[in-house]
């Protein structure tokens, strides 16, 4: 398994899929048992959804949830945290395809004022969770950060910039938020634009990028925490600071629309699947097919999308509380809409 219950695991996709001799599904026993599906999962947010989209097209949506209010459904934007790194990677990989943007640059060749610590940190190290760019410590350094406010990415980097880094071993990583904070700066650098959304809108292009980032003031679902007494409301939680690394807002509609982009190959090739940097795509060679997964959780949210690149199917998933994992309902689901059926077969 990766690194914290964040990422979907190559290894657990192919446990999970197989296909059958017969034909998909029909239509409506997909939606009959989705429906099963999401709603046993919906029983612990106070609100969730989910969007399905096959080739483009929205095939099967539903809300849920114990607390939902007039607000609350796919069409509002929601906080979908660690998600966001699996399209600020994505953005680096189009500038390396359509820009020739080599990953492999140190990261002071893009900005000289970073701390001579990062002389030998690359993007792909950054990319990868390889560079030894801190995680949180704890709790208090996760609210801390969660107290700043920003602007731009390049007013978060003073919470960790100057920390020692601390590199996995070779053919490890260590899982680092902060480490796309940076990349989120590094972005807005590389591309010249004033701000980080200005700067995705720039690289994915308008009809793709459909994110905005979070803020204090943001129109967004309620947060629920537990704070202890169970959960509860809580007012101007905000994760703007985070940017391309957990700090983006998507409604479940948005948040499939751009998987349904991925996998028409409106952002990257899918030649260059192989070398797309980060541990949230694969490819299973026994089924030929290749998928991207990313989930995102932190108190107030929690989100999962899920891509299987050619039967087309996108599966997005947002909750505004971090309550049960999603990644088994996004592969549940995205089996049924994908036709893959049967009894999985028994490992070796």
């Amino acid at each position: 398994m990766l690194t914290i219950g964040r990422f979907f695991t190559g290894t657990a996709l192919a446990a999970s899929l197989w296909l059958s001799g017969a034909a998909a599904v029909a239509a409506s026993d997909s939606a009959d048992e989705a429906r099963a599906a999401f709603d046993e999962m919906a029983a612990h947010y106070p609100a969730l959804n989910a969007t399905i989209m096959v080739e483009g097209e929205i095939v099967w949506e539903a809300e849920g949830g114990t607390a939902r209010d007039a607000a609350d459904g796919v069409t509002q934007a929601y906080n979908v945290y660690s998600v966001a790194k699996m399209f600020t990677a994505l953005a680096y990989a189009r500038l390396a395809e359509t820009e020739g943007l080599d990953l492999d640059m140190p990261v002071r060749a893009i900005d000289a004022t970073l701390p001579a610590a990062y002389d030998a940190v690359t993007l792909r190290a950054l990319l990868e969770h390889t560079a030894g760019v801190r995680h949180y410590t704890s709790r208090e350094d996760w609210i801390a950060f969660s107290d700043r406010r920003c602007e731009t990415p390049a007013d978060a980097l003073g919470h960790f910039i100057a920390d020692p880094l601390s590199p996995p071993v070779e053919g490890e990583m260590s899982y680092s938020t902060y480490g796309y904070v940076l990349l989120s700066h590094l972005l807005v650098q590389l591309t010249g634009t004033e701000n980080f959304d200005a700067a995705m809108t720039h690289v994915l292009g308008e009809a793709v990028y459909l994110a905005r980032r979070d803020s204090e003031l943001a129109d967004k679902a309620r947060n629920w925490v537990d704070v202890g007494s169970g959960p509860e409301i809580v007012a101007g939680l905000s994760a703007e600071c985070k940017f391309g690394a957990g700090g983006l807002l998507m409604s479940s509609r948005e948040l499939a629309a751009m998987g349904a982009a991925l996998a028409a190959g409106d952002i990257v090739d899918l030649a260059s699947w192989g070398d797309l940097p980060g541990p949230w795509a694969g490819h299973d060679a026994g089924l030929d097919l290749h998928y991207a997964a990313h989930s995102g959780g932190s108190p107030g949210g929690r989100s999962f999308l899920l891509v299987y690149v050619e039967p087309g199917v996108s599966v997005a998933l947002t909750g505004n509380a971090d309550s049960e994992n999603l990644q088994a309902l996004s592969i549940r689901l995205a089996d049924l809409f994908a036709g893959f059926t049967g009894e999985a077969p028994a490992e070796d």
